[in-house]
């Protein structure tokens, strides 16, 4: 009968124990699953680890990227003194039990470190720990690293337990290959957009070169207009007379110098604004002003060319959350590429109305009587460094950065052309 009892001990003890490491592998899984940060993840999965009553401490070591040092990643149960040693925090591969459980990708027990030869348990042995297991991390058939889980008890880790540890020490390896991966991808990604961010720089660049030319004729005309007005007044004051009629004359100039200084000021304010890099910053902005912003940096081209400017923008129309700056640039650069494709005379059209639909949209149009496009050239219109214009005059960035800028607004563009006939460039943004 007592013999039938401690059977049934014995078996309820094992079901205990097999519950233990089910409810620790199903928490390991959770963990690894809910982070991707790699240091969160290995001292949370060391934590769980250190509740079986079998371990006293754990450590992990990963391989860096050229897989010749291993660096300790995560410990607990450890003296301070223990960890601080400058080879347990980093050390080469070697012929102790470290090593030999990543080369052959095989658990390694110590039943007693004082029965042991091995660089890596006389460490252990003089931390006071009697026993120990070396567990691979294993990702896609290789090992990335080395898990040292020990005991201060000798004899401690059964073959069941050893094997409850290999199955935490691959999805570990798991893990951190996915975590790896990651930080790939999301470095890859920043360096995509700095990249991104640079093109979109420089093809504002290239269009402040095309405003310059523009603008310095803009603002010579009126300069040109106050320097004479200032020379009749000095003319006029040598003189020393001043009549009623004289002294309506001089107030008359002064307040056309007035407006036409200010209307340079004007110009070079809207300009710098446009030039000025700063940060991304989406708000609530008024459609209309972005377009009459950008109509006032271009407007002297127009007149140069003797093109026609037709506006229809819609009263009450809703704001757009974006950035002022990037879609100014992108309805200059398609200002720009309109008034380039008709050369000279023509018909600039810039519609700007709400869509009709299930999902608030402000459309904004920009048609043209130039050239058209081609149906060939159609497919590859927003594709980078394609271009249908002489060799000098561009490098095919224009319209693909204006794709990218309405892509990451959460927008889209399409166009519409006929050779021979004009096209139309049509952006719908979200509105606020």
């Amino acid at each position: 009968m007592k013999k039938d009892t401690t059977k049934i001990e014995d078996a309820l003890r094992q079901i205990e124990q097999l519950n233990i490491r089910l409810a620790t592998l199903n928490a390991v899984s959770k963990i690894i699953r809910s982070s991707l940060n790699i240091d969160e993840m290995l001292n949370s999965t060391i934590d769980k680890i250190l509740e079986a009553p079998e371990v006293d401490s754990a450590g992990i070591y990963l391989l860096n990227d050229g897989g010749k040092v291993f660096n300790l990643a995560a410990h607990k149960g450890f003296s301070a003194n223990f960890i601080n040693k400058p080879f347990m925090r980093s050390r080469k591969p070697d012929n102790g039990l470290l090593s030999q459980t990543l080369l052959d990708g095989k658990p390694k027990v110590v039943d007693n470190t004082l029965q042991t030869k091995s660089s890596d348990v006389d460490l252990l042995r003089k931390e006071g720990f009697q026993s120990a297991v070396y567990i691979p991390l294993t990702t896609k058939g290789a090992s990335i690293g080395v898990m040292c889980v020990s005991s201060l008890n000798p004899n401690t880790f059964s073959s069941e337990f050893v094997e409850f540890l290999t199955v935490i020490g691959s999805h570990i390896g798991v893990a951190v290959d996915n975590a790896n991966m990651y930080k790939n991808i999301k470095e890859a990604y920043q360096e995509l957009k700095e990249v991104q961010e640079q093109i979109v720089w420089t093809e504002k660049l290239a269009s402040l070169g095309k405003l310059a030319a523009t603008i310095a004729h803009e603002i010579n005309n009126p300069l040109a207009g106050v320097l004479n007005y200032t020379r009749l007044i000095i003319k006029q004051l040598s003189r020393n007379r001043f009549s009623h009629e004289k002294l309506e004359e001089i107030s008359r100039y002064l307040k056309i110098m007035e407006s036409e200084t200010a209307r340079c000021g004007e110009i070079v304010k809207d300009l710098l604004a446009f030039a000025r890099r700063t940060k991304i910053t989406m708000e609530s902005n008024c459609i209309e002003d972005i377009i009459n912003k950008t109509l006032n940096l271009i407007s002297h081209e127009l007149e140069i060319k003797e093109i026609q400017l037709i506006k229809n923008i819609a009263s009450n129309l809703p704001k757009v959350k974006c950035d002022f700056k990037q879609i100014q640039q992108v309805l200059l650069n398609l200002i720009y590429n309109a008034i380039e494709a008709m050369s000279i005379k023509g018909t600039l059209t810039i519609t700007a109305n709400r869509t009709n639909g299930t999902k608030a949209l402000l459309e904004v149009a920009i048609s043209d009587t130039g050239c058209g496009i081609s149906e060939k050239d159609m497919e590859n219109i927003f594709e980078p460094f394609f271009t249908t214009k002489e060799e000098g005059k561009g490098v095919g960035l224009g319209l693909s950065v204006v794709y990218g800028i309405i892509a990451k607004h959460n927008g889209t563009i399409s166009v519409e052309s006929e050779p021979g006939k004009g096209s139309t460039f049509t952006i719908r943004l979200p509105c606020s």
